[in-house]
């Protein structure tokens, strides 16, 4: 039984990790998905029936994506928030 710091856990760590593949993380998500993220972004955001006067929270937003299709929805969110601990991926999402 090991008594060290579980590294795979480890807050920095992971945001060092988001932080290096941000600028790919996007490009990535199309291609290993053949496309679909896109859809069930959709998909979801369609599912809330927005009516133009919610705020939406996403957390772990990434770059942005479903965040960004909430404001654009036909109504959009009033509001939406976009949460994540890595900077280089909200810095991307405000792009």
């Amino acid at each position: 039984m090991s008594h060290g710091a579980d590294v795979s856990r480890d807050p920095e760590r992971i945001s060092a990790m988001f932080d290096d593949i941000a600028p790919r993380y996007d490009f990535l998500n199309h291609l290993l998905s053949a496309g679909i993220d896109r859809h069930w972004r959709k998909r979801a955001i369609r599912s809330l029936a927005l009516t133009g006067r919610e705020c939406v929270l996403d957390l772990c937003t990434g770059t942005g994506d479903l965040a960004i299709e909430a404001k654009k929805a036909t109504p959009g969110a009033a509001r939406v928030l976009g949460v994540d601990f890595s900077e280089t991926m909200l810095t991307l999402a405000l792009g």
